[in-house]
């Protein structure tokens, strides 16, 4: 019987996504007033229980943006504060690949990012 119990906290473990480490690949913005491109993005997590920070970087810019959020099964949730924006991002986790996408108001012009990423780490 203990081994059955055993096995199955195994896999319970095994269901939670674990988002630590980085991630790099692509981001599809589109603004609501028709601009569009194609950026690098990439990821550096750290989680902790159901808490995930770390930072963003773009091939846009130098900068590092702070990121902060939740996991919850397997659909990451985070804010990202640049510059001029606050990004709310919503990820799909599935084993080394998260999909999903990030929006913000810049400028009075609604943002959208169509984010694919993979695990570098």
């Amino acid at each position: 019987m203990s081994k059955l119990i055993l096995c199955f906290l195994l896999s319970a473990i095994a269901l939670f996504a674990d988002v630590t480490g980085k991630w790099s690949g692509t981001g599809k913005a589109t603004t609501s007033d028709g601009d569009a491109q194609v950026m690098t993005v990439s990821l550096d997590l750290k989680q902790s229980g159901d808490a995930v920070t770390g930072t963003v970087t773009t091939g846009q810019s130098a900068d590092r943006f702070t990121a902060k959020g939740t996991l919850a099964g397997d659909v990451l949730t985070l804010q990202v504060e640049t510059d001029d924006a606050t990004y709310s991002v919503t990820l799909t986790v599935k084993e080394d690949t998260m999909t999903g996408e990030a929006t913000a108001d810049h400028d009075g012009a609604k943002i959208k990012v169509k984010v694919d990423l993979k695990r570098e780490s």
